[in-house]
């Protein structure tokens, strides 16, 4: 197994930098009020299997340029307010990639998601299942779970059936379950068992802030020059991370749920994988107008990221190349 560690000492300083920052809300609701609650829980069943790999998405909502996996929640909405039927598990059973493509409109109006085809065959999966396991109702499907996130027959146990689902970090299992909280559709009664979602983002600020240490040089050597890993290298960082989240939260007394949409949209704007991090002085941010972190919490911001100080690579420039591992995954 590579050589993955957590930092206690450094989770422990990022706690202390989040602590008192306060989200303006957790997850904002989005679903039209006139869907009832099973069409509402096919729209967030639907989206959580082919919510990954959102990089670069955009569209035109409304007249309003929509980005990433908001996009893709939209463009779910957009089809069942025009039918319904369009999220009928039986319609998903025997969707095609043309069908999946006539989604995002004509050319030139939106971004098309990366590897369509393998969406296709997951909405496919997904809705044979639910048709051959709970009659083909989400509802059913959380009824079956009594409540539960976790243990036996519990939501996490329950969704990893799906192909979409079976990240052994259940990542988008975890953000099926805040938005279906959200929204007030779903109630878990062991809500402390939601974790984060370790995606793209979360990774990338856990290696660059030094809460995980990757003692593995060849590992280590592979994140630099962004060369693609194994899959056991991408579980060990994954762990590794989750571990780390578990610590800040713990020393930050947040919950996770407030954790991940913290760290979400910090990874989003302040840490960006595209242009250099807004670390102080170094590279100050230039980006206020357009900062999702500054939409969603109430950080008053003096032009840096809120772990700048707190952070290994605000303090060591090489740290900054870092990003997050290079795979190809359904799972985030």
């Amino acid at each position: 197994m590579p050589s993955v560690e957590v930092d206690e000492a450094t989770c422990s300083r990022i706690a202390g930098r989040i602590r008192d920052i306060r989200l303006r809300k957790v997850y904002q609701t989005v679903m039209p009020k006139g869907f009832d609650r099973e069409l509402a829980l096919r729209i967030l069943f639907f989206f959580s299997v082919i919510n990954y790999d959102t990089r670069g998405l955009w569209g035109i909502v409304r007249g309003r340029l929509v980005r990433g996996s908001d996009f893709l929640l939209h463009v779910l909405i957009s089809l069942a307010e025009e039918d319904p039927s369009h999220l009928a598990p039986s319609s998903m059973a025997s969707l095609k990639l043309e069908d999946l493509i006539s989604w995002f409109g004509e050319p030139g109006e939106a971004q098309l998601p990366r590897r369509p085809s393998e969406r296709v065959e997951l909405l496919r999966d997904a809705a044979e299942k639910l048709i051959k396991y709970y009659g083909g109702s989400v509802s059913a499907l959380l009824d079956a779970c009594e409540g539960r996130v976790s243990g036996p027959g519990g939501l996490r146990e329950r969704f990893s059936a799906f192909k979409a689902f079976d990240d052994p970090l259940a990542k988008k299992t975890m953000v099926f379950a805040i938005l279906a909280r959200s929204e007030g559709l779903w109630e878990p009664l062991d809500p402390e068992n939601i974790t984060v979602g370790v995606d793209y983002h979360l990774q990338r600020v856990a290696l660059r802030s030094g809460m995980i240490i990757i003692s593995d040089k060849a590992l280590f050597k592979k994140l630099l020059f962004r060369r693609f890993i194994s899959e056991e290298e991408h579980n060990a960082i994954r762990t590794a991370c989750l571990r780390a989240y578990e610590l800040v939260s713990r020393f930050s007394s947040r919950s996770q749920i407030e954790l991940d949409q913290l760290f979400w949209h910090l990874g989003r704007s302040c840490c960006h994988h595209g242009r250099a991090p807004a670390c102080g002085e170094r590279a100050p941010c230039r980006r206020e107008m357009a900062c999702s972190f500054l939409e969603a919490t109430d950080y008053d911001c003096e032009g840096a990221c809120p772990l700048d100080g707190a952070c290994r690579a605000s303090l060591e420039p090489e740290m900054t190349k870092l990003k997050e591992p290079k795979v190809i995954t359904y799972y985030y």
